[in-house]
C-alpha cells in the first residue's frame, strides 16, 4: 500500500514537472495582448451591469475586441492544426476514438472561434454606439 502512495505521489510530480516545463513554450507561440487584458472577465461583469458613460461604454469595446483578437488567434491556431494533419499519414488524423475525426474536429473549433470573434466584434461596435449616445 505503502508503495503505491509512493508510485502515485511520483507520478504526479512527473506530470506536475512535465506541465510546468512545456507550458511556458505553449504559451510563448502566441504575442501577448497590446498592453494587457483593458478589464478581467469579472470586471467586463461588473461594467456591463452599470455602465452609463461614453468611457466606459468604450472600456467594454475595447474589451470585447480584445476577446475578439484572441478568439481570432485560436482560429488560426486551429487552421494551422487542420493542415499539419492534412500532410500527416497517422491514422488518428482521420479518425479518433468516438469517431470524431481529428481534422474535423479542428474546423470545427476554427470555425466556432471565428463565429465567436464576429458575435465579439458586433459587441464592440454596440458600445461604440452606446458610448455616442453617452457623449450626447
Amino acid at each position: 500500500m505503502k508503495s503505491r502512495s509512493i508510485k502515485t505521489a511520483i507520478l504526479a510530480l512527473m506530470l506536475t514537472l512535465l506541465a510546468a516545463t512545456a507550458l511556458p513554450s505553449w504559451a510563448s507561440d502566441r504575442p501577448p495582448m497590446k498592453n494587457g487584458p483593458i478589464l478581467t472577465a469579472n470586471e467586463a461583469k461588473a461594467l456591463i451591469a452599470t455602465a452609463k458613460t461614453a468611457r466606459e461604454h468604450l472600456k467594454l469595446s475595447k474589451y470585447f475586441s480584445q476577446q475578439a483578437e484572441e478568439f481570432e488567434a485560436d482560429a488560426k491556431d486551429h487552421d494551422e492544426m487542420t493542415e499539419a494533419y492534412r500532410k500527416s499519414q497517422t491514422l488518428g488524423a482521420n479518425a479518433a476514438p468516438g469517431g470524431v475525426g481529428t481534422i474535423e474536429h479542428c474546423e470545427f473549433l476554427a470555425k466556432s472561434d471565428r463565429d465567436m470573434a464576429k458575435a465579439l466584434r458586433d459587441m464592440a461596435a454596440a458600445h461604440k454606439e452606446m458610448a455616442k449616445e453617452a457623449g450626447k
